[in-house]
């Protein structure tokens, strides 16, 4: 099945139901949508876009994405997004990477990007001419020009681990991902889900299709605040909605909560980062809808896992347990902890967590040597660390290089951090290995206080809880923390201030 499938479908189907709003901007039905993205598969035609091209992609929240993510579909070709907050030079490495036959720019970013593509690339930049001149062109005649197996998405990773890696999704593992979640979220005809992230990231991106699945409408949020989210809530009457940890916080903790009306809410998917069990015991009881947590990766079309609504109410009735855990494997998916050799470990026994699917990944992007050592046998060996109980349960322990080895001892941060978030004073902490010549490497951790909080009662309650090799040897108070789009913190920039302490200190 193809991106392009589900779309056709829906728009026989559902031709005047509306496909995507986006907040305070326009509106598209199916029909419309369809109409749409056909002139703009032609117009991509037309500037010589072909089967197996790349077509980039770099602008804020909107129609744009739907327009580039599904024309693109329709041509077979792939749409590399690039995260705007990106500096000049990972844009430019992006680029020269993918090699796009066009890129789309958003107001603003046209400069940008043009000068990461050189004249040998064309740049189309929104609300001008040459957009239009798309929007208006010869629709594509047709859905032959692609296949199943035909890369429909390029996403970047990171890069915390060196040059970025680009994740080839292909239209079958998308669509697939589609129906997926539309059986484990459990979507209903008159679902309206909203975006709240950026949809040039994997986590939202990826919804672009999956709300194909069976026709549900598409809600937009160009920019995040708790205020832009309970007005979207109640004027679009959302049903679902994800919402990373730092979200969920900002929700829950502004004066206007008690006063929104959510009360079409009926699910809110959660993720991305570790998420404290205080915080989701405070969303359970004050959204009064069901929760699902998600775990996943690029890698993986996102979601592997779902901790159920069901499975929240199973902890909050004496079962707390469960929301350390990120759920059980989400239909299609099928995962298994193994050690350093391959070999599957026994229920409870922390190992890598390896992933079976038809979602996962065709590879990366002209990067056969670190392909190989991600896809091994059929299986995607994910890099993050987990045990399974014997309910089929998956807690997340670590990255694989997050683990920390002190004294000859593996030490994994977010033991630690789980530790931290149960203290009071203490709003959210990030733990990071740091040198040490008697050690080989000792936890370090920074944390975000409450007002009035301190630091002196963390030794003694981490004490309480962790053995003594796991204790942090410093703690340092922060105001904030460095993240990705979706809630990350960013350890690389945290190591990195510790390195340079060291190294002015000359340790």
């Amino acid at each position: 099945m193809r991106i392009v499938d589900l779309l056709e479908r829906d728009a026989a189907l559902y031709p005047d139901r509306v496909a995507v709003a986006v907040v305070g901007g326009p509106s598209l039905t199916f029909g419309e949508l369809r109409d749409r993205v056909r002139r703009v598969a032609g117009g991509f035609r037309a500037a010589g876009v072909g089967r197996g091209d790349r077509v980039a992609v770099m602008a804020g929240n909107g129609l744009v994405f739907f327009d580039v993510y599904l024309a693109a579909a329709y041509l077979g070709a792939a749409v590399v997004p690039i995260n705007p907050g990106l500096t000049g030079e990972e844009i430019t490495y992006i680029l020269a990477d993918a090699e796009p036959a066009l890129t789309i720019a958003g107001a603003g970013h046209a400069d940008r990007v043009g000068a990461g593509v050189g004249a040998k690339m064309e740049v189309v930049e929104v609300a001008t001419a040459g957009y239009r001149d798309l929007l208006l062109a010869d629709p594509l005649a047709g859905t032959e020009h692609s296949d199943e197996e035909d890369v429909a998405l390029i996403i970047y990773t990171s890069g915390t681990t060196g040059q970025p890696k680009g994740v080839c999704l292909t239209q079958r593992g998308l669509a697939f991902n589609g129906l997926t979640m539309a059986l484990v979220q459990r979507f209903r005809p008159d679902d309206v889900f909203l975006s709240t992230l950026p949809l040039y990231h994997a986590a939202a991106g990826t919804r672009v299709s999956s709300m194909l699945a069976d026709g549900q409408t598409h809600v937009v949020l160009r920019s995040f605040s708790p205020e832009s989210f309970f007005a979207a809530v109640a004027e679009y009457r959302i049903t679902i909605s994800i919402l990373v940890p730092a979200q969920l916080r900002r929700i829950l903790d502004h004066p206007g909560f008690d006063g929104a009306d959510l009360s079409s809410l009926r699910l809110i998917v959660y993720g991305a980062a570790p998420t404290a069990g205080a915080l989701i015991r405070r969303a359970h009881e004050r959204f009064g809808c069901g929760l699902y947590q998600a775990y996943g990766l690029s890698e993986g079309v996102s979601n592997l896992t779902g901790l159920l609504p069901e499975d929240h109410d199973l902890a909050m009735a004496g079962r707390p347990e469960l929301l350390d855990s990120c759920g059980r494997p989400v239909p299609g998916v099928q995962i298994e902890i193994r050690d350093g050799d391959g070999a599957a470990v026994l229920p409870g026994e922390v190992g890598e967590i390896w992933v079976r699917s038809e979602k996962v990944m065709a590879g990366y992007w002209r990067d056969p040597d670190r392909t190989a050592e991600a896809l091994v046998g059929g299986w995607l060996r994910t890099g993050d660390l987990g045990r399974m109980d014997g309910d089929g349960y998956l807690y997340i322990v670590d990255r694989v290089k997050d683990m920390l080895i002190s004294g000859g001892v593996n030490v994994y941060p977010g033991e630690i951090e789980a530790v931290l978030h149960a203290h009071p004073s203490i709003i959210e902490a990030a733990v990071v290995g740091c040198r040490d010549p008697q050690w080989g490497e000792r936890p370090v951790a920074f944390v975000q206080l409450r007002p009035g909080g301190s630091l002196d009662p963390l030794p003694g309650w981490c004490r309480r809880y962790l053995a003594r090799i796991k204790v942090p040897d410093e703690f340092f108070a922060v105001d904030g923390f460095p993240r990705t789009a979706t809630g990350k913190i960013r350890k690389a920039e945290l190591r990195e201030r510790l390195a340079a302490g060291q190294q002015a200190a000359g340790t």
